[in-house]
């Protein structure tokens, strides 16, 4: 591989990487408020999807769910919550999904090898990429905010690996 490729994925496995441990670090300007039995409120949650596009909340029998186009490339994005309260207004925890068409395990595999951000997996005829994320002390607007723009970079470097 020739050293310009080698350090723009150093490159992008160190910011990745970065903006990670910042995530873990309580913002000092937007406090996160956790409900009453720990978690983060989902209408936060979901004004922090609608900051890269538009979204659709949904409630259903399983709880919570943000789906959301994605562009170029996936089928589209959700985000689906669990350890809801009974109202499912407070979460503890969300995994952010993606969905591929027309890919293969080999993808799967080769992005497991190259990324350390999110997990990538075959499911039937559909690539997943997906990352689990822990709300259960509350997180702040801020770091929502800064998950979701995250999120949709990870999405376009996948994009881009899979279709370019």
């Amino acid at each position: 591989m020739k050293g310009g490729v080698m350090s723009e994925r150093i490159m992008r496995h160190a910011a990745a990487w970065v903006v990670a441990a910042l995530l873990t670090v309580p913002a000092a300007a937007a406090p996160a408020q956790p409900g009453p039995h720990g978690g983060t409120d989902v209408q936060r949650v979901f004004q922090a999807v609608q900051s890269i596009g538009p979204a659709t909340l949904k409630q259903s029998k399983d709880g919570p769910r943000i789906t959301a186009e994605a562009g170029r490339g996936p089928i589209g994005y959700a985000v689906v919550f669990s350890g809801c309260d009974a109202a499912g207004r407070y979460c503890t925890h969300m995994v952010l999904e993606v969905l591929w068409r027309d890919l293969a395990l080999d993808d799967a595999a080769r992005w497991n090898r190259e990324w350390r951000a999110g997990r990538a997996y075959m499911d039937g005829d559909l690539l997943v990429l997906d990352h689990w994320v822990s709300l259960g002390g509350g997180m702040s607007d801020e770091s929502l905010n800064e998950l979701m723009a995250w999120w949709s970079a990870l999405m376009e470097a996948a994009r881009a690996q899979f279709y370019e």
